[in-house]
């Protein structure tokens, strides 16, 4: 339905011919020229429209600051901040009584706090404080944990490397130099390291997983939309998706109750159960493995990148499983090698539209506009202020959009194939393993290191996890070993494998990491507990 109103002269200057004519070049179009003057006052009748919304209040959730008070908000002094993991801390205590009740949490520096900065890992601006709380604050909050800050997001949170924040460096806590992972690095060194019992991380590529495989930390994410992205910063909403991390899984499982559930604004939320209605993550995690079908997905193995160490150890603590009663077979999902193929096209496409340009449109949500106004319009200036994997993907972006403008279509409908796949081959098993990542966490690189460097230290590191975030199915980082550095083979560093599960299943997901986690001491070459 069209509605026009009259243009106004005022209107016709605010909307002239000068800006109708370079929209309609921007398009490679030419308006004939006896039409100029109808169409010059059929747009500039739109104004009366925008001006009226432009005047109208923001519609945003409340705040409960007398409930949840914000303290002592300052960036810390490197002294106060070992391995640079912190971007901003603060004090927000829970309530009195509740399941998470001395937990101490993070939460990754893209989702919301307000009148907490959100650094977002960049420099190209220095001053967004939100003015909302994201839906999973308010839910740690409420069952008792106490937030203690903000952790170090990557650069615009794209970066699977450690390296690429403003504000420096984030340090693997198993060895100075080398990569947490990204772009959740400060949650991964924060909870590897023990500084806080729990973090918020998110993941739009791996971006849990990641920093929890090479932390030795547990990372979960959940079925896409199960737990709420609501003032959060967004590249692709298909992707997004946002879980804990932690030391182990009970903590895991029992973080993931208190945040999980629709909350009816996120749209990524619909058909997800409420709060209410959600299954115990944690009622079913002494039940063991016996009688499970552990499927192991051999394309998963296969990938030229991956370094032949982490295939044996992983394809080890599989087998591992037997001993505990459980069936481990092979099973083959031939698209699973062309999945990173399919979802490149797709995400870098959609992360420049909505992640760099302010484009973000034909979803139902809270956007986060002040961020917007921040990161629009893009210039020179911001354009050399950002990282190179940002470069990248706004570039790559922008290149697919122009000379393929069929290929984000046709990558969707491509992802429906990866689901429909990662579903059959879950119809005859009851999970899929695979490494999280196909190579040990590499050192940062130089400092002074141009884009191909920058960039190879985490080329390939998706093969495993992004599939999953195109499916939409749970899938989790579980520590099962530590091998030496590539660079230097006194440093030992961790080792994840990737558990994924049905839809909504996280809790079988928990089942068999908690078993395997009980049983065997991933610190000891995965040795079996007495």
């Amino acid at each position: 339905m069209a509605t026009v109103n009259t243009a106004s002269e005022a209107n016709k200057d605010t909307v002239s011919l000068d800006k109708i004519q370079a929209i309609a070049s921007s398009l490679g179009v030419k308006i004939a020229p006896e039409d100029l003057a109808d169409w010059h006052a059929l747009l500039a009748s739109n104004q009366d429209l925008i001006d009226i919304v432009h005047g109208l209040s923001d519609y945003l959730p409340t705040v409960d600051l007398d409930r949840f008070p914000r303290t002592n908000i300052h960036r810390p002094e490197p002294s106060d901040n070992e391995g640079n993991a912190w971007a901003t801390k603060v004090t927000i205590e829970g309530v009195a009584e509740g399941t998470l009740r001395g937990m101490s949490i993070a939460l990754k520096d893209n989702i919301a706090v307000k009148d907490v900065p959100m650094l977002f890992g960049t420099d190209l601006f220095a001053d967004y404080v939100p003015d909302v709380d994201a839906t999973v604050v308010t839910r740690l909050l409420e069952p008792g944990a106490t937030i203690t800050g903000k952790a170090v997001c990557e650069n615009l949170s794209l970066c699977a490397s450690s390296f690429s924040a403003a504000t420096g460096p984030v340090q693997n806590p198993y060895a100075h130099g080398y990569s947490c992972g990204g772009s959740s690095s400060g949650c991964g060194h924060l909870v590897g390291s023990g500084k806080v019992g729990g973090a918020m991380g998110c993941d739009q590529g791996g971006s849990i997983r990641f920093p929890a495989s090479h932390c030795g930390a547990v990372g979960m994410k959940p079925t896409w939309g199960l737990v709420p992205w609501t003032r959060m910063a967004t590249h692709e909403p298909i992707h997004d998706t946002t879980g804990p991390m932690s030391l182990d899984v009970a903590t895991n499982a029992k973080i993931l109750q208190a945040i999980a559930g629709r909350d009816e604004i996120d749209d990524r939320g619909c058909g997800v159960p409420s709060t209410s209605e959600l299954p115990d993550y944690s009622a079913g995690l002494g039940l063991g493995v016996k009688g499970l079908k552990i499927g192991i997905l051999k394309e998963g193995f296969d990938f030229a990148i991956m370094d032949p160490r982490i295939r044996q150890q992983v394809l080890e603590a599989a087998e591992k499983l037997k001993l505990l009663g459980a069936e481990v077979v092979e099973i083959s999902i031939p698209i699973h090698t062309h999945a990173p193929d399919i979802v490149t096209c797709a995400l870098r496409a959609s992360a420049a539209q909505n992640g760099y340009l302010g484009r973000a449109s034909c979803r139902r949500g809270l956007y986060l506009n002040g961020l917007v106004e921040k990161m629009t319009p893009m210039s020179q200036d911001k354009f050399d202020r950002m990282f190179s994997t940002s470069k990248f993907s706004l570039l790559s972006g922008m290149y697919i959009w122009e000379n393929h403008p069929l290929l984000y279509g046709k990558a969707m409908n491509l992802y429906r194939r990866l689901r429909d796949s990662y579903d059959e081959a879950l119809r005859q098993v009851d999970v899929l393993l695979t490494p999280t990542m196909p190579y040990v966490a590499p050192r940062h690189a130089a400092p002074d290191a141009g884009p191909l460097e920058q960039m190879s230290k985490s080329r390939g590191c998706a093969v495993n996890t992004v599939c999953f975030n195109a499916s939409g199915h749970p899938a989790m980082s579980l520590p099962i070993g530590m091998l030496s550095a590539v660079e230097d083979d006194k440093v030992m560093l961790p080792v994840g494998m990737q558990i994924t599960g049905r839809w909504f299943d996280e809790a079988m997901i928990y089942r068999v990491g908690y078993a395997w986690e009980k049983n065997f001491d991933w610190k000891e070459g995965g040795a079996q507990r007495q």
